[in-house]
């Protein structure tokens, strides 16, 4: 970042200033006079400022010796390579400062001060570092906001600020205002007095609309796993079915693991018959569905030999009313879950591509022919789709010609598709898709809710299997490999 960002007379405002005087007094070491030495010495071998430790005099006290050095940088030829000059080298020198956080804040919304209320954000900035913020602040940032990647809920208040007046989007306020009246509105931070924030969020947040009372931050997501095994002390084959629950938050990312319950053993005859609804787990599971406030999906992890099986018709009442009616259902491969050697890049980069793709976007929803006679061609149809983020198919996964199965198998599992989605009966995508479009926004990224918004309009009956919807939904944040350590001889 060099040179003056344009309409600016001088690199930063006089408050710009104080505020980083402030912040470099932050760090626990610059009280030093040998720490700040070392650190301009450094800013002069740096390429960035060869010579600059000439230019900056010493002083024994650190107010005036910072307010020296940062008059050296703004009337360095290159400002804010100076500045930054400044940043790397703190970097290497107080990595884990609290203080770093915050300069390279400061850093970024004084370098965009043309696409941001710089001013204002000054003052914010101020207040905000004086106080302890909350956890998982994540979960205040708002849904799919463009640019952000993969949110851990680790993030510092100063990292997760940076993260979102970084972003490559050219709406970087609205996002920004969402996230400080969310913050303003937290139980630990609404009692505080914090006029500049407030006075922020008035200012540049009346076209945004307030988020209504009573929203879920985190969603419960039930993890139902089947396993290949042999039941003890059966000869015939069968699954072992374990249940996870985790907790995540609605605008994505890690999800956290709130309980499991004890594995159960079933025949293959009882679990594809009418298994799910003589699961005892589910009395027990039931009671944290209905204790929570938070939306639910429920996710079956399968086996590559019932990939197909009509699990969204699983029922937990003694009504037998499938699970499809109450709540989001989706299938993922227990293959792409568990192999080691996944190319999660793809995965990855394909996952991303759901935020910005609408149902009828050809180039990351596909609907192409699975005739096994044009097998070379669904190849190559495969291989031009990088961006392809849902697969849908025209056939039943189940009823895939063997050939054809495999090509799909990989591009789940080694070009990355994290979703496919298909009808239990062969038939045009036009009309499912148009029917999909008229019970959600239409946006990929809803997938989940709007297919199990369709399914609540249809009111399928138990036997209805044929006209339902499988979706297989593989978010990449959603992956427990501790889950496996839990089966014996299986190592996460």
């Amino acid at each position: 970042m060099t040179g003056t960002p344009p309409g600016q007379s001088r690199p930063w405002s006089a408050a710009g200033e104080r505020l980083l005087t402030k912040v470099l007094l932050g760090f626990d070491d610059m009280s030093s006079l040998a720490f700040r030495l070392d650190v301009i010495r450094a800013m002069g071998r740096s390429e960035l400022t060869p010579g600059i430790d000439s230019e900056i005099r010493e002083d024994g006290q650190a107010h005036a010796h910072v307010r020296q050095l940062l008059t050296t940088v703004a009337s360095y030829d290159e400002p804010w390579a100076a500045l930054d000059s400044l940043y790397f080298t703190l970097h290497d020198f107080a990595e884990h400062d609290g203080a770093l956080g915050w300069l390279e804040l400061t850093k970024v919304v004084l370098a965009r001060a043309d696409e941001l209320p710089t001013a204002e954000l000054i003052a914010v900035i101020g207040e905000l570092r004086t106080f302890q913020a909350p956890a998982a602040l994540n979960r205040l940032v708002p849904e799919n906001t463009r640019g952000l990647r993969r949110l851990t809920g680790q993030e510092t208040l100063p990292e997760l600020l940076v993260r979102i007046v970084n972003r490559p989007d050219p709406d970087l306020l609205d996002p920004l205002v969402a996230f400080l009246r969310a913050l303003g509105a937290h139980p630990t931070v609404a009692c505080r007095e914090l006029p500049a924030l407030r006075h922020f969020v008035k200012t540049f947040g009346r076209r945004i609309p307030a988020p209504r009372t009573g929203d879920a931050a985190e969603r419960l997501i039930i993890q139902v796993r089947l396993d290949e095994a042999t039941a003890p002390g059966k000869k015939d084959s069968g699954y072992r079915l374990h249940i996870s629950y985790y907790r995540q938050p609605l605008a994505g990312g890690r999800f956290r693991r709130v309980g499991s319950l004890d594995p159960k053993w079933f025949a293959k005859s009882e679990l594809v018959g009418d298994g799910s609804a003589r699961l005892n787990n589910w009395m027990e599971l039931r009671r944290e569905m209905r204790e929570s406030t938070d939306p639910v999906r429920i996710e079956f992890l399968l086996p590559h030999s019932i990939l197909g099986h009509a699990a969204e018709l699983w029922s937990s009442e003694t009504t037998r009313r499938p699970l499809g009616r109450f709540h989001p259902v989706v299938v993922r491969s227990l293959e792409r879950y568990t192999e080691h050697n996944v190319n999660f890049a793809n995965w990855r980069t394909r996952w991303e591509h759901l935020n910005a793709a609408e149902l009828d976007d050809t180039e990351r929803v596909g609907w192409p022919s699975l005739d096994p006679a044009q097998i070379d061609a669904l190849s190559k149809w495969l291989d031009d789709h990088r961006k392809l983020a849902c697969l849908g198919l025209n056939v039943p996964y189940e009823e895939l010609d063997p050939d054809v199965r495999d090509l799909v198998d990989d591009a789940m599992i080694v070009d990355g598709v994290p979703v496919l989605i298909w009808r239990r009966t062969a038939g045009h995508a036009d009309p499912l898709v148009a029917t999909l479009r008229g019970h959600g926004s239409g946006r990929l990224a809803e997938l989940p809710e709007t297919v199990h918004h369709y399914r609540e309009k249809l009111r399928t009956k138990v036997a209805d299997a044929h006209h339902t919807v499988t979706l297989l939904w593989e978010d990449p944040d959603c992956v427990d490999p501790d889950q496996d350590g839990q089966f014996p001889g299986m190592v996460g």
